[in-house]
């Protein structure tokens, strides 16, 4: 076949029986009998099964899902390096807390990271009031504000030079949310 694996078209060498005909249609039981249409058939109806809206769906939220937990981990080692507090994972803040209160870290800045702790909390409950269910819905949740307001939380901090930790707890929280 000169066209592709399973073509279908006159140009291509199918059995006298199968070529296609102007003068008269094939019937589709006919068209069958040929192994080279059936796995063309199927083919097409496999990468449909697979590529149908729902599977899309998921394997975009998915890929999305992926970029925006390395943009948060990007987001927290540059405020770990800034700041040297933790700003989009909650569990290192918390850990955080306990060892100051104890004083096995710096213990005068339990505030401070309570305080982050706090505005990452603020942020969830934003994206909550946006996205008020639980479940992905897509085209009905309104995912793109939430996003929006990542992106300009986020902005906001990096075109103050990184002086707010807590507008990017806020919007890491809005970002976890989701």
């Amino acid at each position: 076949s000169s066209c592709g694996k399973y073509c279908l078209c006159a140009s291509c060498s199918l059995p006298p029986s199968l070529t296609m005909d102007q003068s008269r249609p094939v019937p589709l039981a006919e068209a069958l009998t040929n192994t080279a249409v059936r796995n063309a058939v199927l083919e097409n109806v496999q990468r449909s099964v697979v590529l149908n809206l729902p599977t899309r769906e998921k394997v975009g939220m998915h890929l999305i899902g992926i970029v925006l937990s390395i943009c948060a981990g990007a987001a927290n080692a540059i405020a770990f390096t800034t700041f040297k507090y933790y700003v989009s994972h909650v569990s290192g803040s918390s850990t955080a807390i306990g060892l100051r209160m104890e004083g096995l870290q710096k213990p005068g800045d339990v505030l401070i990271v309570v305080e982050l702790v706090f505005y990452f909390i603020v942020g969830s409950v934003i994206a909550g009031l946006i996205i008020p269910s639980a479940t992905m819905k897509m085209g009905q949740a309104r995912y793109e504000l939430v996003l929006f307001l990542v992106a300009a939380m986020e902005l906001v901090c990096w075109m103050h030079n990184l002086r707010y930790p807590e507008m990017l707890a806020a919007a890491m929280g809005l970002q976890n949310a989701m």
